[in-house]
């Protein structure tokens, strides 16, 4: 079918067309996995694992959805800013003779 062809079907024939088409490329892609499995059981290698459908739902649903808002948070805010100070002392380090001080 050319391209002129294509513009001259209405609608229904151009979705009963990609419908076609949708039903070849499959089978191809099916015909495609096997071949490959095929392959590589000649050179000696394993095929594809058969991975069956997940028993429970994955969730990936529920993550679109939009999440209720929760309550207010607690514990949160900077705590030193209500510290206060009472008294200030000064505290040398005792440092043990031989050592050095390193960045």
């Amino acid at each position: 079918m050319t391209p002129r062809d294509v513009d001259s079907l209405s609608f229904f024939e151009l979705k009963a067309l990609v419908v076609q088409l949708l039903g070849e490329v499959s089978t191809l892609k099916q015909i495609v996995a096997e071949q490959r499995d095929e392959i590589a059981r000649l050179k000696g290698q394993k095929g594809r694992p058969d991975i069956k459908p997940p028993i429970k739902p994955s969730g990936m649903d529920n993550a679109s959805r939009p999440q209720p808002p929760k309550g207010p948070r607690r514990g949160g805010g900077n705590k030193t800013a209500k510290r206060v100070i009472h008294e200030e002392r000064i505290v040398k380090a005792v440092v043990p003779p031989g050592s050095r001080f390193r960045l």
